[in-house]
Formats: structure tokens, C-alpha cells, sequence
């Protein structure tokens, strides 16, 4: 009987598709089966190397809700294995989790609170898990390092409390950081880095945002940030600070968005603040609601930064990205989506004994259909990618195209 009064509280219902609940929580464990036809294996410029995978990944999505929704918890972990046909010694296993709490929900004061773990190699396909987070974008990756084992880490917190109608203010502060194995070079062949190894990185960010109402629809705000960053083998570390102005929509139906532009100071280790470079800054996303079948995102950034290569380096990059979804039926959506980064180093780079300045330039791409079976237990998709980078060095040039098809299957 104690037993059974022990249970008593434990609620267990199970559906394919819709999870397994416990209690306010849900879990939907899944396995993902994936082939995919590479062009270029290695994103080597003049020796492309043509391979497919299998890439089968197993994980549990989990969701818990106040009987409110005032507070949310979302998360989910995760362990593939990517296994080519031929090229073998370019195998890799990758593991992580991400999570995610929400709370305040139609309350005055907010609360968001974001952590992940993700080892990998190659393209981040995790990442998107946070890209609807304000914290989720302060770090870039150099265009090298996406051959590389790395791991990385996000950690953040923000909270914000509307005062009045009129005034809301808000602080929130972020970590990102990624560690290189550097026991890949025998996984490079046959593109030659010619550098090292990757330098790990290290950011942590301080931000104060106010928002005052300008009409019932509109905000003005501002915004201001301190960070300090740090590189492998580099005494010290650089300061940013960041001031940026801009607009935020309130409670729109048909167009959510947030712009804001300003000044970003960025002194590095051993630079007087005189000497500091003072750049432009920019951030702003915005979601369209076309109709009821068409959604239409865009979003942008721009930051300074270390490079993950070049000791005492760092970078300056821009980033813009827009895509449009449809959903032709209940269980048919197509996704469109394209991608613009370019990477300004700020100092010279010396590649083969030759020294200048190094621009990069890369593009990505891609295009995608899902099908969800009814029940929801099955999704099927295809999907089509390009990436391209384009450079001053030669060696940092490639292009690669992919083909994908796969399976999700999940209770």
C-alpha cells in the first residue's frame, strides 16, 4: 500500500508521437537515420573528394509546464555517429544537450535561462536549437575550424521587468566557449591547414537593456554591453563595450521584430584604450506572418573577436541570413533558407611566407521538405545544402553541395 501511495502522484500516459508524460513533464525519445552524398569531403579548393554517410543519432526531447505555462523548461540530449562509405578516417561521434527555462510568461518580470554541450565536427546541426534566443549569438567560428573536433559550451541567463506600460528594463549575461582536441591532423588529408592546431576561446558578456514605449506597438531601445574575451596562449584579455540604439515591436501580430545599431570599442591585450578600434554595430531580427501558410525570417549581426588560429589575432564579421517557410498541408513544409558571413582580420595573416590582409567570404544555402506521417510518430525530409567560402588565401577556398535524406522517429 505505501508503494502505491508512493506512486499515487506519477501520472504515466504514453502515445506514439505525442510522448511520454510524467507528471507536467514529456518525453519523446527519437532516432534519426540520415544518408547523406558529400562533394566535397574534405572542403579542399582544387582536390574534391566525393563520399556519402550514414549519420544515425538517438536522443530524448523533454518539456515541462506549469499548469500556467508561466514557467517552461524545454531541453534535449542527443549521441550520433557519422560513418562514410569510403573516406573512414573522416568517421566522427558526436554527443550533446541543450535546455532551456522560461519563466514569467504573461507576468510583468521574465526569466530565460539557456545551457548546452555539443562535441562536434564538421556543420553545428544542433544550433538552431537556441536560435530563437537573444543569447544565443556572441560567438563565430573562424571558416577553418569546421573540419575540426571541438567542442562547445553556451551558458546564459536574462531577466527583465516591465515597470510601467512604458518602461521595461532588462540585464543579461552570456558565456561561450569552445575547446579544440587537436588530435585531427591525420583526419585533414588531404586539405592542408598549415596551421597548428585550433586556440580555444573564451567570451563572457554583461548586457543592461531599457525599453520605452513609443506607441502601443513600438518600443525604443537601448542597449549595453561589457565583454571580456580570452584566447589559448594569449596573456590577457581583449575588452568590448558596446552601445546600440534601436526599435522593438510590442505585441504585433503580423511582423515581430528588433533593430538596433550603434558603436562597439574592441581593445586587445597590450592596446592602450586610445588605440582601441571603435566599429559600427548592428543587431536586428525580424518574423513576418505572411499568412497562415507563409512565414518569412531574416535576422543579422556584426562583432569583434578573437581567432580560433592566430595568436594575438582577431576578427571583425557580419553576419545576415533570411528564409521563407510554407506549409503547403497540416503535414507538409517546405523551408528555404540563406546565409552571409563575411570575416575581416585585423591583422595581417602570413600563409606560405607571404603576409597581407585576410577577407573571407562564405555563403550557405540550403533548401528543405518535411512530412510528418499522421500520429506524428514519423517525419520524413529532404534536403539540399551549399556552402561556399571564399577567400584571399587560396587555402581556406572550397565549395561543397550535399543531398539528404532521412528519418525521425519518435514516441
Amino acid at each position: 500500500m505505501l508503494f502505491g501511495l508512493v506512486l499515487l502522484p506519477l501520472r504515466l500516459l504514453a502515445g506514439p508521437g505525442d510522448g511520454i508524460s510524467v507528471g507536467s513533464w514529456v518525453l519523446s525519445p527519437y532516432v534519426d537515420l540520415t544518408l547523406t552524398d558529400v562533394s566535397n569531403v574534405y572542403k579542399d579548393r582544387t582536390n574534391a573528394v566525393q563520399d556519402y554517410f550514414m549519420e544515425p543519432e538517438i536522443g530524448i526531447r523533454f518539456s515541462s509546464s506549469s499548469e500556467t505555462n508561466r514557467i517552461m523548461v524545454l531541453g534535449n540530449v542527443f549521441y550520433s555517429e557519422r560513418m562514410y562509405d569510403q573516406e573512414t578516417i573522416r568517421d566522427f561521434r558526436t554527443y550533446g544537450n541543450t535546455l532551456t527555462l522560461n519563466a514569467g510568461y504573461g507576468q510583468r518580470t521574465k526569466l530565460e535561462l539557456i545551457q548546452s554541450h555539443r562535441r562536434l565536427d564538421d556543420n553545428d546541426r544542433h544550433a538552431s536549437d537556441f536560435e530563437s534566443s537573444p543569447m544565443s549569438l556572441e560567438m563565430v567560428e573562424d571558416s577553418n575550424t569546421l573540419d575540426l573536433q571541438r567542442k562547445l559550451d553556451q551558458l546564459g541567463g536574462a531577466i527583465s521587468r516591465r515597470f510601467t506600460d512604458k518602461l521595461e528594463l532588462g540585464a543579461t549575461y552570456r558565456y561561450s566557449g569552445v575547446r579544440y582536441d587537436n588530435k585531427t591532423e591525420d583526419r585533414l588529408d588531404p586539405k592542408d591547414l598549415t596551421v597548428p592546431y585550433g586556440l580555444d576561446l573564451d567570451g563572457h558578456i554583461l548586457q543592461l537593456d531599457g525599453g520605452l514605449g513609443l506607441t502601443d506597438k513600438t518600443d525604443v531601445t537601448l542597449s549595453y554591453r561589457h565583454g571580456r574575451q580570452s584566447q589559448e596562449s594569449t596573456d590577457g584579455r581583449a575588452r568590448l563595450d558596446t552601445l546600440r540604439l534601436g526599435l522593438r515591436s510590442q505585441g504585433a501580430d503580423k511582423l515581430v521584430y528588433h533593430a538596433a545599431g550603434g558603436f562597439e570599442r574592441y581593445q586587445r591585450p597590450g592596446e592602450f584604450k586610445e588605440d582601441a578600434e571603435i566599429y559600427l554595430s548592428f543587431n536586428f531580427s525580424a518574423d513576418w506572418f505572411l499568412t497562415e501558410k507563409i512565414t518569412i525570417r531574416a535576422g543579422g549581426f556584426n562583432g569583434t573577436q578573437f581567432s580560433s588560429f592566430y595568436q594575438g589575432n582577431g576578427l571583425e564579421y557580419y553576419q545576415v541570413w533570411a528564409g521563407l517557410g510554407y506549409r503547403w498541408k497540416p503535414s507538409t513544409i517546405f523551408y528555404i533558407r540563406g546565409i552571409y558571413r563575411y570575416d575581416d582580420y585585423l591583422d595581417p595573416v602570413t600563409h606560405l611566407g607571404e603576409t597581407k590582409d585576410r577577407h573571407d567570404t562564405r555563403l550557405m544555402a540550403n533548401a528543405r521538405v518535411d512530412y510528418t506521417a499522421p500520429g506524428n510518430f514519423l517525419r520524413l525530409f529532404l534536403e539540399a545544402s551549399y556552402h561556399e567560402v571564399k577567400s584571399n588565401f587560396d587555402f581556406v577556398e572550397y565549395v561543397d553541395q550535399r543531398l539528404s535524406i532521412g528519418a525521425n522517429l519518435r514516441y
